[in-house]
């Protein structure tokens, strides 16, 4: 059973022109997740090992 749902303002979505290609960046122009979470730690976060490890995180956690 549903108990909450979180909407988001529509205009944002349609202002962020999400769904025009011409406005995508390539993946490789976007940080990995583990450089970020190396940025919010002062640098003190191995992200080349978060990164490598993702996949499989991901196959036996995230269901």
């Amino acid at each position: 059973m549903m108990k909450a749902a979180y909407l988001h303002c529509s205009k944002t979505i349609v202002r962020s022109d999400l769904w025009n290609p011409q406005k995508h960046l390539e993946r490789s122009a976007l940080p990995t997740a583990g450089a970020f979470h190396k940025r919010l730690n002062d640098g003190q976060f191995d992200a080349e090992a978060y990164d490598r490890e993702a996949p499989v995180r991901v196959r036996d956690s995230l269901y």
